[in-house]
């Protein structure tokens, strides 16, 4: 593939800037986040690797020309949403059908083919294989094991990729995986698989209207309370201070070593949206309950950021340095 010059990488900047400042201002989901993390964890990638992921690509489906970079950035990194995620007219069933193939999933504890939720082919009473998206088992052993499991599923498939020269691909496996990764330190999703937790924090926090029906999803208090419903569209992620550092010298060891990584990162997240002084108590100044925030809570989010970009570029980076060896 014939890379871009080098000025097109050079834009990713500005297209960070433009999502932070432009576009997330209007989206109100973990979606932006998941594009300012992906967008920080490129940045600081080795040159050789960000040049290789300059080149243009087509896409498939809807026949459109960007890069590499830029794919991953606004799209790759949503596949499991793709996947997991229901169609409003069926326009786009081709493309969530097309996406299950860079999605880990398994059932019993092995790999199974996803299927994707919005499929009219599927059966609707028969249970979806568990797709490497939410680590929702009340068991923190169980949540480990899949994410292990994944891990090493997602190594081998990117460096296969990155070995056999088809950079698109890897970057398709790349930004699935991410996407897990981001998602277990969302403001929502840092409570999965810890619903006991959550709901103890909100009853401390009811006067603030946390469990009111107008306060909950769905206007349901039994369901999560909208306090985590937000992106935080100004939230920032900058890495330039930042090189990766590889997993491991194999998928098995970079997978155990990422598996401890993504705990980590959910402890810490869980630290920052827990800390009563800092994020709670400049959330609960904010109109959340229309999943708004504000500057002041940004900067906390931001911290988060930071921590889950650094995890997202050590796994592009250890994907690649493994190629080496296939």
């Amino acid at each position: 593939m014939q890379g871009l010059p080098r000025t097109r990488f050079y834009l990713l900047p500005l297209l960070l800037l433009l999502l932070v400042a432009g576009i997330g201002r209007i989206a109100r989901s973990w979606g932006v986040g998941h594009r300012v993390i992906t967008a920080a964890a490129v940045e600081c990638l080795p040159a050789e690797l960000q040049e290789r992921w300059q080149a243009t690509h087509r896409h498939p489906v809807s026949g459109e020309e960007k890069s590499i970079s830029d794919w991953l950035v606004t799209r790759f990194c949503h596949h499991p949403d793709w996947v997991d995620g229901p169609s409003r007219d069926e326009s786009d069933l081709a493309e969530r059908k097309r996406a299950t193939q860079f999605v880990y999933a398994e059932k019993g504890g092995l790999f199974f083919p996803p299927i994707a939720w919005a499929d009219p082919d599927r059966d609707p009473k028969a249970p979806r294989p568990k797709t490497y998206h939410y680590f929702t088992y009340s068991q923190e052993e169980v949540n480990r094991a899949l994410a292990e499991r994944g891990a090493r599923w997602y190594f081998e498939r990117i460096s296969e990729a990155f070995a056999a020269g088809n950079d698109v691909a890897a970057a398709e496996y790349a930004g699935a995986f991410a996407h897990a990764i981001q998602d277990r330190v969302s403001p929502f999703h840092v409570w999965d698989g810890y619903t006991p937790e959550r709901e103890a924090l909100e009853t401390e926090l009811a006067e603030h209207g946390l469990q009111a029906p107008e306060g909950s999803r769905a206007g349901t208090p039994a369901h999560a309370s909208l306090f985590w419903g937000l992106d935080g569209p100004g939230m920032k992620a900058d890495l330039s201070d930042y090189r990766p550092i590889s997993l491991g010298p194999s998928p098995r060891a970079a997978a155990l070593v990422f598996t401890e990584r993504l705990f980590e990162n959910r402890e810490f997240a869980k630290r920052v949206f827990t800390n009563r002084e800092g994020f709670i108590a400049t959330h609960l100044q904010d109109d959340w309950r229309n999943k708004a925030g504000s500057e002041a809570t940004d900067a906390h989010l931001s911290a988060v950021a930071r921590h889950n970009a650094e995890l997202t570029a050590d796994v592009f980076f250890t994907a690649w340095k493994l190629a080496a060896g296939n």
